[in-house]
């Protein structure tokens, strides 16, 4: 069986509908795997089986109770200034340019996304599979909407944002484009992110479902939630008295590691950092160089704030970025200069998952790597990586400053306790216990509020009738 969620739109909540679906039939002892053929997303993590996948299916795995794998998202593009690169089943393929790759035929692609999801269904009851985008862009080679879900026979249910407006003609607009195939195969649609009294739609979207044969299946009201996002969201706010600014580099990516730092300080994202700052993070990147000649216009800021007694941290190409150069394609660029380092970029990818005892406070801990580049530092190493029986020294500790390749590093909540307190002691604020928020939690929560929105019966009756 096989159930497609796709969106008349990006950013409509595929995703997270998505996720509650995998939780509620797991919760029913379905034997159900999430998919989703093709992701472009800047927030990736390393599947357990060693493969870059996105985030999203990393959770919607998670969701369903089964171990991630980058089978269940086999096409991942990562966009950066010049391109995307281009990952097929969890390993760097090749850098490709953008508008090339639209209009290709991506034929090829297209039938390994499908074999894995073939693959998926024999082994499984289920599987709940993620349109990418808008399902209707006639413009574009689709791999990864209906052109998977008819070669697989789906189920399809369309998800429209009726809090952009228009959620009527949202709908009627995507089955329009869609061919007289592809309309057999919508099955209902949902309406998500309405604010105010749904009241007010009266009985228009059952009217509405029946002018092209599809259910209405019900309106998710708008809610906050604290699940990692494929897509950067570089608006949000922590609260609390210690201030951290997480700068918000032109290509910034893996966002998701400071979902605890949002819980538990008063985090932003932001371009200008904040004068009484106690705590600076340079994040990740897609596109080092590029964002190090941004972060040199805000050098003067993280000085000023580190005169001050703030700390800063780097975290993989921010750690990179701190280094003295930086060396690509034989070309030298130089880094920030506040730490004896310098970084090689060579072709091969480091992916890995990865435990390390980090020296700070003696703490183990657990996270991802991934990126390009070799960096050899001369400093106090920030920890030691344990990897296939050897022992890699990992970052650097300076004074205040702190580096690491080590992704989700404050997702451990034993040193995300020690070091918060660590600072606030170092900043004159008093300790105090962490919030943790587990994403166990966080999963039935919205699993809840969306399903209790929706007519689950009428999504049963789609999924066991299908195939």
């Amino acid at each position: 069986m096989v159930l497609m969620i796709q969106g008349t739109a990006s950013n409509v909540g595929k995703t997270t509908i998505a996720t509650a679906l995998c939780r509620y039939f797991a919760k029913k002892g379905v034997d159900v795997v999430p998919f989703k053929a093709q992701n472009i997303s800047l927030n990736s993590i390393v599947s357990d089986d060693g493969g870059e996948m996105a985030i999203a299916q990393y959770i919607q795995a998670i969701a369903c109770n089964k171990k991630p794998s980058y089978i269940m998202n086999p096409i991942l593009l990562k966009p950066d200034i010049t391109g995307s690169q281009l990952i097929v089943k969890g390993k760097p393929v090749e850098k490709i340019k953008n508008k090339k790759y639209m209009y290709s035929s991506k034929e090829e692609l297209l039938n390994i996304a499908y074999e894995c999801l073939k693959n998926l269904e024999k082994k499984h009851e289920l599987v709940i599979v993620e349109g990418s985008g808008s399902a209707a862009e006639i413009n574009i080679k689709d791999i990864s909407n209906m052109a998977i879900a008819k070669k697989a026979n789906a189920s399809v249910i369309l998800v429209a944002d009726i809090d952009r407006g228009g959620a009527f003609a949202q709908i009627a607009g995507t089955m329009f484009l869609f061919n007289k195939e592809e309309r057999k195969l919508v099955k209902g649609y949902i309406f998500n992110k309405f604010k105010g009294d749904k009241r007010l739609l009266l009985d228009f979207p059952e009217k509405f479902g029946k002018r092209f044969n599809i259910k209405f299946l019900g309106t998710i009201e708008y809610f906050n939630h604290n699940l990692f996002e494929e897509d950067i969201t570089p608006f949000k706010e922590g609260k609390g008295d210690l201030k951290v600014d997480i700068l918000k580099l032109p290509h910034i990516s893996n966002t998701f590691d400071f979902e605890p730092l949002f819980l538990n300080t008063n985090a932003r994202y932001v371009e200008n950092i904040r004068e009484d700052v106690d705590l600076i993070i340079i994040p990740g990147t897609k596109s080092t160089i590029h964002d190090l000649l941004w972060l040199k216009e805000k050098n003067n800021q993280i000085k000023k704030a580190l005169s001050k007694g703030a700390f800063l941290f780097g975290i993989c190409g921010g750690y990179q970025m701190l280094g003295k150069k930086l060396v690509e394609e034989e070309k030298e660029y130089e880094g920030l200069g506040y730490l004896n380092s310098y970084t090689y970029f060579i072709g091969k990818k480091t992916v890995r998952n990865v435990f390390a005892k980090e020296n700070l406070f003696n703490t183990t801990v657990k996270g991802f790597e991934i990126h390009h580049g070799i960096t050899k530092s001369f400093e106090k190493p920030f920890s030691k990586i344990y990897f296939n029986k050897k022992v890699i020294k990992d970052g650097t500790i300076k004074d205040n400053i702190f580096a690491t390749y080590i992704h989700n590093i404050f997702h451990n909540n034993d040193f995300l306790e020690k070091f918060l307190n660590f600072l606030r002691i170092q900043r004159g604020y008093s300790k105090k216990d962490i919030v943790v928020k587990t994403l166990e939690e966080e999963i039935d929560r919205v699993t809840e509020i969306i399903t209790s929105s929706l007519n689950m019966k009428e999504i049963e009756k789609i999924v066991y009738s299908s195939n």
